[in-house]
């Protein structure tokens, strides 16, 4: 339950005008931002320092944002062709008035960015062009925005937990309770709190109540402290849930990475070659579309069709390429062998229907001109699944095979928000004094994930969040 203004049992209690709860890139938008429109700002991690960072700390933290086609070198990437990716992704099931708002605030957020010193390299290759990447990853975002609250005059207090929102008797949120090395603290914010610590991805109780019984198995790609305090205690003081709580943000990867916090350990490249489970069948169509918008999905299919367990194969067509390792973060060295027989008995997987499954795929192949950097329509005749783009045969070995599995990143389900990132309440009135940013913000994905819309969605909204709260006290 939410306490009130009054609640006794805290050790402490401090004033300021916006409390942020959460360090990833949504927590941080939203406390420089505040402090850009001359808001005091206690910002509160639950991760010790040298964690700090949320999920941002742990990603490549690429953005996708509109562009004009000499910027990058690539074609024109416009907020109309943005608004239609993430709309038709989410099968038209994402609040269109946020989608939009993210769309059109993208590349002025970008820019913002940028102008606090961020500098910025091209993405994964055969992205369609409009993904870009911060040269020094997730972490150094983290840090240079970090140095950037410090040296505005933000407070950051580390290894504090908000456990509960403080209420006012006219039902406006004027602080947050917090777990600290204090003990109980209150923090009392004359402008709002502001929510940005993350989804309940790290909770396995959450997971397997929400997700499935499946879920407690997932390997956690970020944070250990995203554990879903934000959305109870924002739901226990009247909030709306929305969004898809029943799914979530994951992606393919190597089955030998570490099962908490193990980063960016993904296969981004497995369009060049093919999926088998482990009776050696192939299960998906490993070409249906850019990667950007099949690896979440590709991984749930890995967990629910191939119960967790499946092999990515290539041949040297695929191996020998450039990009192949631009795309691939290993945790060990791939499975190779000279022929499909000794590389079956390497994967575990019974040789005969792998072999059998590599000719049909072989014989379906279809010709036409191989190019990664759109749908070539490249693909097979007469199998199921097919592949209906980048289908080459394998035939040039050494072949190669690595161990995949899903795992998940984040959690779509969330809170109803306003397009200025207001929290909603049961009966479809703001929330006063609350805000939602980054993860807890609910009905932006559903289903699967567009690459690279995650951070640029929290700087978005925390961006917003930070400079409304600021405009209340």
């Amino acid at each position: 339950m939410p306490v009130t203004q009054d609640s006794p049992g805290a050790a402490q209690s401090y004033a300021t005008d916006v409390v942020v709860v959460g360090g990833g890139i949504a927590g941080l938008s939203a406390a420089i931002s505040a402090r850009e429109a001359g808001a005091g700002v206690i910002l509160v991690e639950k991760a010790p320092r040298e964690h700090r960072g949320g999920n941002t700390r742990f990603a490549d933290a690429q953005m996708r944002f509109p562009h004009e086609a000499d910027e990058f070198g690539v074609r024109d990437y416009t907020v109309e062709a943005m608004y239609s990716d993430l709309m038709r992704i989410s099968r038209g099931r994402a609040n269109a008035d946020l989608i939009r708002t993210l769309c059109e605030n993208a590349r002025g957020t970008a820019e913002w960015l940028t102008a606090m010193g961020l500098e910025w390299e091209a993405g994964y290759p055969h992205t369609a062009g409009y993904r870009r990447s911060p040269k020094a990853g997730g972490a150094g975002l983290v840090d240079l925005l970090f140095r950037r609250l410090d040296g505005m005059g933000g407070v950051v207090s580390y290894e504090t937990g908000a456990t509960d929102l403080i209420v006012s008797p006219e039902r406006r949120i004027v602080g947050v309770r917090c777990a600290s090395p204090e003990g109980v603290v209150d923090i009392v914010a004359r402008g709002g709190v502001i929510l940005a610590c993350g989804g309940f991805e790290a909770n396995v109780q959450m997971r397997v109540q929400h997700l499935g019984r499946f879920a407690d198995s997932l390997i956690l790609r970020g944070t250990r402290y995203n554990t879903g305090e934000g959305l109870m205690m924002a739901i226990a003081a009247g909030a709306q849930p929305a969004g898809q709580w029943g799914d979530y943000h994951s992606a393919v990867l190597d089955a030998r990475s570490p099962r908490i916090e193990c980063g960016v350990t993904a296969l981004y490249n497995y369009q060049m070659g093919i999926f088998v489970d482990r009776s050696g069948r192939r299960f998906i169509d490993e070409g249906e579309d850019y990667r950007d918008h099949t690896y979440v999905k590709f991984s749930k299919q890995i967990v629910e069709q191939a119960d967790g367990d499946a092999w990515c194969v290539f041949d040297q067509q695929a191996y020998q390429r450039e990009e192949f390792a631009r795309a691939w973060r290993p945790t060990g060295p791939p499975f190779q062998a000279d022929s499909l027989k000794e590389l079956a008995q390497l994967m575990d997987v019974p040789a005969e229907d792998f072999m059998e499954t590599v000719s049909a795929f072989n014989a379906a192949v279809q010709p036409g001109e191989y190019d990664l950097d759109r749908l070539d329509g490249k693909g097979t005749r007469g199998i199921t699944p097919a592949k209906s783009n980048w289908a080459l045969p394998l035939d040039q070995p050494p072949y190669v095979a690595i161990p995949v599995t899903g795992g998940i990143t984040f959690t779509f389900g969330g809170l109803r928000c306003d397009t200025t990132a207001r929290v909603i309440d049961t009966r479809g009135k703001v929330m006063e004094g609350l805000y939602a940013a980054g993860e807890p913000m609910g009905e932006i994905f559903y289903y699967n994930y567009p690459g690279a819309s995650s951070v640029i969605r929290g700087a978005v909204f925390g961006r917003i969040a930070g400079r409304d709260a600021a405009s209340h006290c």
